[in-house]
């Protein structure tokens, strides 16, 4: 039986830096993704690993329990790396479809939930495991405002993953949670470019957060000796909404 890593949106800045870096050659890396495929090829052919390629639609998930019974049908997933999320739309609250509502919480919640459902029991027998959820500072004091439909899932998601580590702590899972404030990155696309320079004009730190200092604390959670880490979400925030 090999030994793998589980990554959903395995093709994000955050996840294709994470994996640039990822010492551990001898791991299956499953990466579902939806676009961009080209940075798994990079990864493929520049920086030799082992990735199990799997475009996935998060929005229509009634076949994704066979598609993870095939893929892993000799592949023991002993870490999950969940980053899968929407870009970020912003909108006035009376504004939101309840279909937006859908998409963000299907990506982010739905998604995770019917592969660790998969996943876990087989932890469980293994007696060992990590998972790390990213989520997001939003969730960490007052929200910015016009985001309503990311946030609700977001928090949703530190649900899951407080519960989780309420089940299964005892069977040395352990699980984490790590809530960066604002990346420049592909996902925020969407925002008015005046609104990211006021957010980076009130932070502390006058900034917003390197994507290699979150795979840092990723790294960090992963390959740490420590059975007592779980349970956490640690906030990369420069000590704004601390």
């Amino acid at each position: 039986m090999k030994e793998g890593i589980l990554v959903t949106g395995a093709t994000s800045d955050i996840a294709y830096e994470f994996l640039k870096n990822y010492k551990d050659k001898n791991k299956v890396i499953v990466a579902f993704y939806y676009d961009y495929e080209e940075r798994l090829d990079d990864l493929i052919r520049n920086y030799n690993l082992n990735i199990v390629k799997v475009k996935y639609n998060f929005l229509n998930l009634e076949g994704i329990v066979e598609v993870l019974q095939d893929i892993l049908k000799d592949i023991f997933i002993s870490e999950v790396l969940h980053l899968s999320a929407p870009a970020v739309k912003q909108e006035r609250f009376n504004k939101i479809e309840i279909s937006q509502y859908n998409i963000d919480f299907s990506i982010q919640v739905l998604s995770i939930i019917e592969i660790l459902k998969f996943i876990i029991p087989k932890m469980k027998k293994e007696k060992r495991g990590k998972i790390i959820f990213v989520l997001s500072s939003v969730i960490n004091g007052v929200p910015p405002k016009f985001w309503t439909s990311y946030v609700t899932s977001k928090y949703a998601l530190e649900g899951l993953m407080k519960s989780l580590v309420a089940e299964y702590s005892s069977f040395n899972i352990q699980i984490n949670g790590i809530s960066p404030s604002m990346i420049k990155s592909k996902f925020i696309n969407n925002m008015d470019e005046r609104l990211i320079e006021m957010e980076i004009d009130k932070h502390p730190m006058k900034r917003t957060i390197e994507i290699e200092e979150i795979v840092d604390t990723i790294n960090y959670l992963f390959e740490s000796n420590n059975k007592f880490l779980t349970g956490n979400n640690l906030l990369l925030t420069g000590g704004e909404n601390y």
